[in-house]
């Protein structure tokens, strides 16, 4: 009973300092909703311990605590009016976000969590920092785009762990999600709404059917449905029409052929495809191994949760959304 509530008070910590972060009028009060927010998902990760949740909290703590630093000094340098530029901020946001080139503690730290810590760190923990970042964004950030687009598409090639996978996807659609921030206000939280439903829908699968490395994946012995609602996610994430992933990306891609920016678009196609490669290689090895599970009435077992169907089938919305959106405009 006590650890059930010194988990909701660090859960009701780290959503009130995110409120605390959006909310402030300057930039020193969401430097301090972001040091709440580090100081209470890092607990959250501390409580059920082990060798690698010690390690990974100190590693996290360590982390954001040099970007909150940088951050800070960004903050005094702007306003003392040293200069003018927002470099500074960035680089500290950057490292906070685990975008490229900062990135390689990402990837260690999704690996060393369970699945509940992994969707907190990869949703709720970056909604302050990319709202702060969509306020000083500029012409400078290209370059983390592109590193991002890069790192996350050929990082995620021959990965064992799905957890890594899922940390080098992340980064990945990091480089969409900054390159739609670079457009407008509201094309960036469009596009990490729906990544956030995605995302969440997979990892809650994964969490229920204790998936961790590709072999669990591969040679499960799971029912044709959990088979089927797990292929259709996956390849929402990779944004393969006319799934729901591939909304967020095309809304993208239009507003980038509208703006002329076909050099860049090019590259996010390119490292896009690389990302659903490796995504439906699992999907199709795994629909076509055949199982020790054979019986077609196993399909509507006592394992098949009405969540899970109704995941599946919100990743499937994709395509009557754009034909909606399109028929409105």
């Amino acid at each position: 009973m006590i650890k059930n509530w010194t988990k909701m008070t660090f859960m009701t910590f780290m959503f009130f300092s995110t409120m605390m972060a959006l909310s402030s009028n300057n930039w020193l009060g969401s430097w301090m909703g972001l040091e709440i927010n580090l100081i209470a998902f890092t607990s959250l990760m501390y409580m059920k311990l082990n060798y690698y949740t010690s390690e990974s909290s100190m590693k996290y703590f360590i982390i954001q605590s040099m970007g909150s630093s940088i951050l800070l000094l960004g903050i005094i340098i702007l306003s003392l009016k040293i200069m003018e530029n927002t470099i500074i901020m960035m680089m500290g946001l950057m490292i906070k976000l685990g975008a490229a080139p900062f990135h390689m503690w990402m990837i260690s730290m999704m690996e060393s969590l369970n699945w509940m810590n992994c969707l907190i760190l990869s949703t709720w923990q970056k909604i302050a920092t990319l709202m702060l970042m969509s306020y000083i964004i500029n012409k400078t950030s290209m370059i983390n785009v592109v590193l991002s687009l890069i790192v996350g598409s050929i990082g995620g090639i021959n990965q064992l762990s799905i957890k890594k996978m899922m940390a080098y996807s992340s980064i990945n659609n990091m480089g969409w999600i900054i390159m739609s921030m670079m457009i407008s206000m509201k094309l960036w939280m469009n596009y990490f709404i729906i990544y956030s439903m995605m995302i969440t829908s997979l990892m809650i699968m994964m969490m229920k059917m204790k998936f961790n490395y590709l072999n669990q994946c591969l040679f499960t012995s799971s029912s044709p449905l959990n088979k089927l609602m797990f292929s259709t996610m996956m390849m929402s994430m990779g944004g393969l029409p006319p799934m729901l992933g591939f909304l967020p990306k095309f809304m993208t891609m239009q507003s980038m052929t509208l703006n002329e920016n076909f050099m860049m678009l090019m590259l996010m196609i390119s490292s896009s495809l690389i990302t659903l490669y490796f995504y439906m290689q699992i999907c199709v090895t795994m629909m076509t191994l055949n199982s020790s599970k054979l019986k077609w009435k196993l399909m509507f077992n006592k394992n098949s949760s009405i969540m899970m169907i109704m995941m599946c089938m919100v990743n499937m919305l994709g395509f009557t959304i754009i034909i909606t959106m399109k028929s409105i405009n």
